[in-house]
């Protein structure tokens, strides 16, 4: 029964239909479960099948995908049972021509990746030679850390808590990432995208964008008091908002008031309109500041931000296609799930 249950929440989640079959993990003894880990249920699964993964105090450690398959952890909802996220380590997608595996097409939908010292990415890529990794989607997951460090094209990140970086893998040698998505995001930091078709809508940015060319901004909040942008050229900015007095340094921007401004280091000009700078978007502090849920980035009803999007939309993470889902991290266990310390690293 608690199969079935399960798989139409997911199914809800989605508004799609997902073929093949399901199976339950869960590291707790005594709990009903096809699978007490998630690699065991990994290697028994065939392309496109679901494993969801319930709720635990317990890390389920390191995942290697080669294959791809739906991923769902017990935090993609309000309704999270045992009152514990399913916790990963580190998820490594790969693409291996001479085994014939590959993870393109894979789905992940609400993981946490908890912090420790001396943190490695928590997701990776390894592509051998030119194979590409595509069509990932990455959904309401809390993660610190992701590298490209192989071929990858067409993600799509979207709701999810990005509390460090995501690095694009630019100039590593390995082709790195091409045609990324990010939407509706509580993100840190994006590094290292040059290869083009990058999108970046619909965000609340707490750090930086650095080293990155051809892509398209639109509709994010900017926080960092001091400069966001660097390295960052070629670029087309609508309807941004920034908290600070400036985008970038001096010396690097010709105008740094304004996210038009040509870029006098090397590359071409960014381009755009309808951008702020050094203005409040009047985010509602209320009813706790629970940055889980993303209440702390609510916006006053008379916030201009509630209309000055394209087309009269919302600019943040609850305008756009998709609204960032208020409940979808609700858990007492957290205390602190965003130190502060965080807006530092980029």
């Amino acid at each position: 029964m608690i199969k079935k249950i399960l798989f139409s929440l997911f199914l809800i989640s989605l508004v799609s239909s997902v073929s093949g079959a399901f199976y339950v993990v869960s590291n707790l003894p005594g709990t009903e479960r096809d699978f007490s880990s998630i690699q065991s249920a990994i290697e028994h699964a065939a392309p496109y099948d679901t494993i969801y993964v319930k709720g635990s105090p317990t890390n389920y450690g390191n995942v290697l995908l080669e294959k791809p398959l739906v991923l769902i952890g017990e935090g993609f909802s309000g309704e999270i049972h045992s009152g514990h996220t399913a916790k990963l380590t580190r998820i490594l997608f790969t693409a291996n021509p001479y085994r014939r595996t590959i993870s393109s097409g894979s789905v992940i939908i609400g993981f946490e990746f908890p912090f420790f010292p001396g943190q490695r990415a928590n997701i990776v890529t390894v592509a051998n030679g030119h194979t590409k990794i595509q069509d990932v989607v990455m959904e309401r997951n809390w993660f610190w850390f992701a590298e490209i460090a192989g071929s990858a094209e067409n993600w799509v990140f979207r709701n999810n808590i990005i509390r460090g970086w995501v690095k694009g893998g630019a100039g590593n040698g390995n082709g790195g990432a091409a045609g990324f998505h990010f939407h509706n995001n509580i993100l840190n930091s994006l590094m290292e995208f040059q290869r083009g078709e990058l999108t970046i809508e619909n965000n609340i940015i707490l750090g930086r964008l650095k080293d990155i060319s051809d892509a398209q901004v639109a509709n994010n909040i900017f926080t960092r008091e001091d400069y966001f942008l660097e390295e960052v050229y070629g670029s087309r900015f609508f309807n941004n908002i920034a908290m600070g007095e400036k985008i970038g340094k001096e010396d690097c921007y010709s105008n740094p008031a304004s996210f038009e401004s040509e870029y006098l280091c090397e590359g071409s000009a960014n381009t755009g309109s309808s951008n702020r700078v050094a203005f409040d978007p009047g985010f509602v502090y209320w009813p706790s500041n629970d940055i889980m849920g993303g209440s702390v980035f609510k916006l006053a009803q008379g916030s201009p931000a509630r209309s000055s999007g394209r087309r009269g939309a919302e600019i943040g993470i609850f305008g756009g296609t998709h609204p960032f889902p208020v409940n979808a991290f609700m858990n007492p266990e957290i205390d602190d799930p965003f130190p502060t310390f965080v807006t530092s690293i980029y």
